[in-house]
């Protein structure tokens, strides 16, 4: 893979890759990696699932000094897990390399982090938005050597006006002459104008292949309001679910669902932005090690979270918008697997049907349960 993008990088990183199965670029590295290492600033949109993660990482690592012991690199992610994910890439990748990564996500204890800070400095710096520049403020992360800033999820980041506060006063700290990598999803209306603030000059490189890829299929489920519930309970049988994600809306309904599966015998744990970190990693570790079948989770508590092996994903309550439709459905269907997305509509609900169909350009297929089985109409 290395050979063929032209990437000056220790050879070592070129057999960690061969080890993870990756021999050849795939379409969206090919696009972004060669305008990166041309110093380009590049805001580009891709499928989940189609490596967009290295797209960024690759170019990063080759521009690195190895032996400059400072930071020369920042990425900022949506959530705490999205940010230990790319670290745990990026050292999967580095092993048995001089070059060095950190994560810096709120949640975890600040003062332990300065202490490690004091102790080395890594190459790169991965982190939550809130938490980076709370030390970049107290002068922990010094922005003097960085040369790459990667917003992954910049759709997501957007969102949370917070976080897009705290994003945009670290790209004007940075100035113009640090280079942009900005991994999207989505691009949302105005997202460009958005990042012209600190990155005047991005070329935008959108993925030529649909938003879903094309093994995850579409399913509706009409329902009466008071069966949701019970319909994710029979789903999760008649399919023999042995790793789904089930969505909610909303914080009360997580506990319920959670609490009623279980009642049931269905092994179920609930991720929610609202617990502690080490509740939140005991659950997501649950889920990964197969003791629980099932993961309920809001929006905000399942971003960038990317688990292998997902074959469903249920939305217990349907998402009003296809872009959130869009970030539920790519946590299946990964690396070429098959997934399935099926969502729980009542008759009110039956126009997010069309919506998505529209907007994602997709066919959802409407079926019934007959028999502990899903049956097309």
């Amino acid at each position: 893979m290395i050979n063929q993008l032209n990437l000056h990088v220790p050879p070592q990183i070129n057999e960690n890759l061969e080890k993870k199965n990756i021999t050849e670029p795939t379409p969206i590295q090919q696009a972004v990696i060669p305008k990166a290492l041309n110093g380009e600033s590049v805001m580009f949109r891709s499928q989940t699932g189609s490596g967009k993660t290295l797209a960024y990482v690759l170019p990063l690592l080759a521009a690195i000094e190895a032996d400059q012991q400072t930071i020369q690199a920042v990425i900022v992610a949506p959530s705490q897990e999205l940010a230990v994910q790319i670290e745990s890439v990026i050292k999967e990748v580095t092993d048995q390399t001089t070059l060095s990564s950190m994560a810096f996500i709120g949640g975890a204890n600040v003062n332990r982090q300065v202490e490690k800070l004091k102790k080395s400095k890594p190459h790169i710096a991965v982190g939550t938005p809130g938490r980076l520049m709370e030390l970049i403020r107290l002068k922990k992360i010094k922005l003097a050597n960085i040369r790459m800033f990667v917003l992954d999820e910049v759709d997501r980041l957007v969102e949370e006006q917070e976080s897009w506060k705290d994003v945009e006063e670290l790209g004007k700290r940075l100035g113009y002459n640090v280079q942009g990598l900005f991994a999207s999803a989505t691009i949302p209306k105005g997202l460009e104008d958005k990042l012209k603030v600190f990155s005047p000059n991005v070329e935008k490189l959108e993925e030529n292949t649909s938003t879903l890829p094309e093994q995850i299929e579409h399913l509706a489920v009409m329902i009466e309001e008071r069966d949701r519930i019970d319909t994710v309970r029979k789903i999760v049988h008649a399919e023999e679910i042995k790793k789904g994600i089930v969505f909610v809306n909303h914080l009360d309904r997580l506990n319920e669902t959670v609490e009623k599966l279980r009642y049931r015998k269905v092994e179920a744990v609930a991720l929610s932005s609202e617990q502690t970190k080490t509740d939140r990693e005991q659950a997501i570790a649950r889920f990964k090690s197969g003791a629980a079948s099932i993961l309920v989770a809001t929006d905000v508590a399942a971003r960038g979270i990317d688990i292998e092996k997902v074959s469903h994903i249920i939305q217990l309550d349907a998402s009003r918008s296809f872009e959130s439709y869009l970030h539920r459905a790519g946590r299946t269907g990964r690396v070429k697997e098959d997934g399935k997305v099926i969502s729980l509509l009542n008759g009110q609900e039956r126009y997010l049907k069309e919506k998505y169909e529209k907007y994602l350009n997709i066919h959802v297929n409407e079926v019934f349960l007959k028999n502990g089985t899903l049956i097309s109409e």
